[in-house]
């Protein structure tokens, strides 16, 4: 660990050893010390704030600020666009965990980066993303709060071993959290709490997740695990022990979501073998195709995805939500309803 006196004005300071500690502090550049830093190091990051945006792009980094409030560690856009790839290909991004080898035409992953972790920052205001994972194995996020920014606010892409935890994400212009394109994610989502984003939690194009123990609300779906159509479809999801409470914000249709979505709990919207237990659904209201508590419904229609199948609901408590506390479009096969708490449900019957 190093005092004040250790860091010199020109640039962060260093500690010796396979285990190495870089100190950095405000005014000084984060990205010089993530070029200079070797598998095992820990970039610290002072109390204040800094205009910059940092990719990662080596093994076994950890970049730890002084904790995830504005009396913290704060990330806000840096005043010039940053000459990085992860800039070029995704946008201005807070904290960018991005593989090692990319195909520059297909953007398909030929040498992962593995075992980062960022923790301890408030990343607020990024055009595009807060934290952002592609090609990653083992990324961990935690404590961090994202807030406000333009694309997602703590996410991860075509990457595996994802952990996302006591994380707060508020005000994303898309999802709070989102893990996709990963047909073997192997991910965890939880103690988070994600509110007045488009989706609060957001499982696309992905398999092997879990989320649990999250808070979900005031975003216009609080979770949502879709189908869009490509290869493999989505679901081998575990929803259990969150709360999705009034998720009533208003989200018009864009390029991204082809329909206005408002007033969502959880939606299963072609997800397959997923299981969604002991979650507490309330006051979820609208007249969209995702309003009401507990949602299941066919992608075919929206996305060209699959119909939900072999997808288990059971003991969720579910009250106050419009048009229904649990929903079901009759379609797929293999479908469970069971000792579900709730009040109304369409079709009728799915109530204990």
């Amino acid at each position: 660990m190093f005092s004040a006196a250790a860091a010199s004005a020109s640039g962060p300071a260093r500690s010796g050893g396979s285990n190495r500690v870089i100190v950095v502090w405000p005014g000084q550049s984060i990205q010089k010390a993530v070029n200079h830093a070797k598998p095992g190091t820990t970039i610290r990051l002072k109390r204040g704030v800094y205009r910059q945006a940092v990719q990662i792009r080596t093994d076994g980094i950890t970049l730890r600020g002084a904790g995830n409030s504005l009396g913290g560690t704060v990330l806000r856009p840096p005043a010039k666009k940053p000459h990085t790839l992860c800039t070029q290909a995704f946008g201005v991004t807070g904290v960018c965990v991005l593989a090692k080898k990319v195909n520059p035409k297909s953007g398909a992953v030929l040498q992962v980066v593995r075992n980062d972790t960022v923790t301890g920052i408030y990343v607020a205001g990024f055009p595009s993303n807060g934290v952002f994972g592609y090609g990653t194995g083992g990324l961990t996020v935690t404590r961090v709060s994202a807030f406000n920014d333009g694309d997602y606010g703590i996410s991860r892409f075509v990457s595996t071993r994802t952990l996302f935890a006591h994380d707060i994400a508020v005000g994303n212009d898309e999802a709070g959290f989102y893990v996709g394109d990963s047909p073997h994610a192997d991910t965890v989502v939880r103690d988070n709490i994600a509110v007045g984003n488009q989706f609060g939690i957001f499982v696309r194009h992905a398999r092997h997740v879990a989320v649990f123990d999250n808070l979900a609300t005031r975003n216009c779906q609080g979770i949502l695990v879709l189908d869009d159509g490509q290869p493999g479809g989505a679901g081998n999801v575990i929803i259990a022990h969150n709360s999705a409470i009034r998720n009533n914000k208003f989200c018009a249709k864009n390029e991204e979501t082809p329909v206005a979505v408002q007033g969502g709990g959880i939606l299963l919207l072609g997800a397959t073998r997923s299981l969604v237990i002991h979650n507490t659904v309330r006051g979820n209201r609208g007249n969209k195709f995702n309003s009401g508590g507990i949602v299941v419904l066919s992608a075919a229609k929206i996305t060209k995805g699959s119909n939900p199948n072999h997808d288990t609901i059971v003991a969720n408590r579910a009250f106050r939500n419009s048009p229904a506390d649990l929903i079901w479009d009759g379609t797929g096969v293999g479908n469970k309803f069971v000792a579900n708490h709730c009040g109304k449900s369409v079709p009728a019957g799915l109530c204990h």
